[in-house]
């Protein structure tokens, strides 16, 4: 437990940068290099976020990539963690990806020990609302604004703001058009930077409620969401 503090308080000072401008990760954008070898596409300096490791095949990941979106890949390091910021090197073989030389950026330790439940439903939202290969640099800027926002500071409604651009920004709204309430539309035009100042009545948290329950559970595959209950247990009353 000590050596994994100890590297995560030598990687928050190296990157102090990325704590204040989340725009600081763009490694991918700025210098990515690609290497065509017998049929074998290698991506250099990538970086992503873990969103799921496979519980019997620890070497299976699920990364979310700040230029190639949601992929599936094999890593030669079976330590990852869930939610780590990492960079390494892809390299894509007929159809598996497998990423080498990893190296760990940065652990949200601060929003897993104020907020295990919402940590988690935010990777599994992003996990199950995302395609393989369907990039959308939005989804991991939120992401990326989430780990460096002030986590003792969020407040419940905060988080449902976060959770209705991280939505609307992976394309989910909901099938009910009476869901679709003028105040829900406004508040996605809202900045997200803008919306951690924004404070609604209860009657209006009731309303966006309703908003983000209907965009769960409409998805085909909600009887698999492990963290739901986050909507359940911070619901207006």
């Amino acid at each position: 437990m000590q050596i994994q503090i100890s590297i995560f308080i030598i990687n928050k000072k190296r990157y102090s940068d990325f704590l204040c401008n989340t725009s600081a990760i763009e490694s991918c954008a700025i210098g990515l290099i690609s290497i065509w070898t017998r049929s074998i596409i290698v991506f250099l300096d990538s970086v992503g976020i873990i969103l799921r490791k496979n519980e019997l095949l620890p070497h299976k990941l699920v990364i979310l990539d700040k230029i190639h979106g949601k992929i599936e890949c094999v890593s030669t390091a079976p330590d990852l963690s869930t939610g780590a910021l990492i960079t390494y090197n892809i390299r894509k073989q007929t159809c598996v990806n497998f990423i080498a030389d990893s190296t760990l950026i940065y652990l949200p330790l601060s929003l897993a020990q104020h907020d295990m439940l919402f940590f988690h439903h935010v990777l599994e939202l992003i996990y199950y609302f995302t395609y393989v290969g369907n990039n959308s640099n939005e989804v991991f800027d939120l992401l990326a604004f989430l780990y460096s926002a002030e986590h003792a500071a969020m407040t419940i409604q905060a988080k449902k703001f976060f959770l209705l651009k991280l939505l609307t920004s992976m394309g989910s709204l909901p099938e009910i058009n009476e869901i679709r309430t003028a105040l829900v539309t406004q508040l996605t035009t809202i900045t997200i930077q803008q919306l951690n100042h924004v404070i609604i009545n209860t009657a209006h948290e009731k309303e966006l409620d309703r908003w983000l329950w209907c965009c769960v559970w409409q998805h085909p595959y909600v009887n698999e969401f492990k963290t739901v209950h986050f909507l359940s247990e911070n619901r207006a009353l």
